[in-house]
């Protein structure tokens, strides 16, 4: 018998003494040759949960996506390399039940990481409680605000819907918690019963009485968030039953107004605030502020391509960042192995998000629509289905938490074609900010889906949400259409020199970087309107389009390519330290915007990359290189040369280039 549950669990990676059979590994190489992990269960899990399992079945490739690779070498190796990747982790994950031949198999499914908190130990047990987020805008209705989630509560009515813990009528949770718009933790409780139906939960306290008080911070810091659930521990769990049943915990027996709806309260409030308002800023200050905060990241995140043991190029690093933080779709190109992936889990780490708000989503050569990456509307059982790629929970939760950055990465995006599977995406990431909107299915089947509260129509992508990408350009992909290079930025990392192998492992480990702060991407970006761009470089670039248009109309420069080279030197100028000056920074926008659309055969392209000589390893009689030439004093355009030489190149050898 198959069974699936959708309530997540919390799990470490177990001892040897607690795998599934007596002397078997916890981690071990199974006859599939595969790594193979047993996972020790830490929170209590739904009712219906056999007790006696406590240890659940998982492999190694179902970490992938969060950066773990098996080189299959020696196999303690291979098993070591498991166990160091897993150490200060906790894994997050839902349980499927499948029945073999004399024998039941519990296997992890949608498996996240969490960080070991400094507390932990293997002695620690946790309890599932539903978090509810406060959302004030008016035109979603699934969330409450804090008086009306308190008020319903009150009532008996529902509070709305949470996918993520046990909706079983014996897992009734005894306390709830509520993040405020400010960032605050309510405990609310006690609870003995609870009902759950299309509007989500209702409880219902043994004495009619709903309490509840402010989490202290302390507290807070010591429980696992993901997504809508909280792990809490049984310490924290008894910290804060007893505050809610301390004489000071708010309680509320009738249809009464919350405290902060009371007048004299409000007054109050109001002198405090004056008192404590501060200073105007001024413009130069809040930008110096922001620039502050900006190299501050920078460090940290070169720090942690250090502590992993990557090589970049410096300017590499600083391009990706520019690149992410003025918007689109970033997309890392490159030989296999050169870090792509890496790279992008380097950027999470430093910007110190936690594993909910990073997605690393593998492309399957066998997508053909947006279905396959987001999902799609259940007619027949009235729900609304997502794909398993998690990417549209991640999206939903990124709109709750506006203030807050997500991460997404598709990796080996192009294995199928883009313009099919992320051809919505295409046209969302075109419109202006505050108008891109997922559509998920047409808004007359919301009130028919029973999942309908919690996936919603529409889901309203902010600028809080960065898209990258990474592929291998070989013979085993599909190649970019000019609709989807418009709309990103491609990279091509440099390979460093292996001898910098050596300079890293005489190099002494360094310590944290100097701050844990999170940053928000999206708050460096500079949005000034005036063009950076001189009428010169403007000239120039107006010029190239003339000479792309005698190829063939399609090929060319738009205003949007023109705007989006402008942001990134508009960015880059913010950076001291920054090894980008403005002349390469030219040369590279050109050689990542301009160039990967010269595409064709040596009878459209030759006199626009010219003859390719292999004795002086350049390109002749190019119209290209004599604009560069022209207009030598805006940049040496030192790379476009290389990549236009090894296009002229291909021309020569193949008859056309890719």
């Amino acid at each position: 018998m198959y069974r699936f549950w959708e309530p997540f669990i919390l799990g470490v990676v177990a001892e040897t003494a607690e795998a599934r059979y007596p002397g078997q590994r916890s981690v071990f190489i199974n006859n599939s040759n595969e790594i193979q992990f047993s996972i020790r269960i830490l929170s209590t899990p739904p009712h219906s949960f056999p007790n006696s399992q406590r240890v659940i079945t998982c492999w190694g490739s179902d970490l992938e996506q969060h950066g773990f690779e098996d080189h299959y070498f020696d196999k303690e190796q291979r098993i070591q390399s498991l166990i160091d990747f897993l150490d200060g982790q906790l894994l997050v994950f839902q349980v499927e039940k499948r029945i073999g031949p004399n024998v039941e198999y519990f296997t992890a499914k949608n498996i996240h990481l969490l960080p070991k908190k400094a507390s932990f130990t293997p002695e620690s047990s946790y309890i599932p409680v539903p978090l509810f987020t406060e959302n004030k805008d008016k035109a979603t209705q699934e969330d409450f605000t804090w008086e009306q989630f308190i008020q319903n509560l009150n009532d008996g009515t529902y509070i709305g819907r949470n996918e993520h813990v046990s909706r079983e009528p014996e897992d009734t949770p005894r306390i709830l918690l509520y993040k405020t718009i400010d960032n605050e933790y309510y405990a609310v409780g006690e609870f003995i019963s609870h009902h759950y139906a299309h509007g989500g939960f209702s409880f219902e306290s043994e004495d009619k009485t709903i309490k509840y008080n402010l989490v202290d911070k302390k507290v807070m810091n010591e429980i696992y968030n993901f997504q809508d659930v909280m792990f809490v521990g049984m310490d924290q769990d008894h910290e804060i039953i007893t505050s809610l049943q301390d004489e000071s915990a708010t309680a509320k027996t009738t249809t009464v107004q919350v405290p902060m709806q009371d007048e004299a309260v409000l007054e109050e409030k109001e002198v405090v605030h004056v008192e404590k308002m501060p200073e105007p800023v001024s413009v130069n200050e809040g930008e110096d502020k922001l620039k502050g905060m900006e190299e501050a990241f920078m460090e940290q995140f070169l720090t942690e391509t250090k502590k992993m043991n990557l090589m970049y190029n410096t300017e590499d690093l600083y391009n990706f960042h520019t690149c992410v933080k003025t918007g689109g779709l970033t997309i890392l190109a490159g030989m296999s192995g050169t870090g792509k992936s890496q790279l992008v889990n380097a950027y999470q780490k430093g910007l110190h998000l936690d594993a909910d708000k990073f997605l690393m989503i593998p492309v399957s050569p066998t997508w053909t629509d947006d279905t396959d990456l987001i999902g799609y509307p259940d007619i027949v059982n009235n729900v609304y289905r997502p794909a398993d790629t998690g990417l549209v929970n991640l999206l939903i939760e990124a709109e709750k938490n506006r203030s807050e950055t997500f991460v997404v990465c598709f990796d080996e995006m192009n294995l199928a074609k883009v313009e099919h599977y992320f051809s919505q995406f295409l046209s969302v990431l075109e419109m202006e900010k505050g108008r891109r909107k997922l559509k998920l299915y047409n808004r007359d089947l919301q009130n028919k889906f029973y999942n309908g509260s919690y996936y919603p129509p529409e889901v309203l992508i902010g600028d809080n949400v960065i898209f990258t990408g990474t592929v291998n350009l070989d013979e085993s992909t599909h190649q970019f259409s000019d609709k989807v290079l418009d709309r990103s930025n491609l990279l091509t990392l440099h390979v460093e020199p292996f001898t910098k192998m050596l300079l890293m492992d005489s190099q002494p480990e360094k310590g944290e970087s100097k701050t844990k702060n999170s940053y928000a991407v999206h708050a460096f970006i500079y949005q000034d309107r005036k063009l950076t761009l001189s009428d010169y470089e403007l000239e120039f670039l107006w010029n190239v389009h003339q000479l792309l248009n005698t190829v063939t109309p399609n090929m060319g420069i738009g205003p949007r390519i023109v705007k989006q080279i402008d942001l990134y030197i508009k960015n880059l100028s913010h950076l001291d330290g920054c090894p980008i000056d403005r002349e390469k920074a030219f040369d590279l926008q050109f050689a990542q915007r301009i160039l990967p659309k010269i595409r064709g055969s040596e009878e459209m392209l030759q006199h626009l990359l010219g003859v390719y000589n292999p004795d002086t390893k350049e390109s002749q009689n190019s119209k290209l290189i004599q604009l560069f030439d022209e207009y030598d004093s805006i940049s040496e355009f030192e790379k476009s040369r290389l990549i236009l030489s090894e296009k002229a190149k291909e021309l020569t050898r193949n008859g056309y280039t890719i």
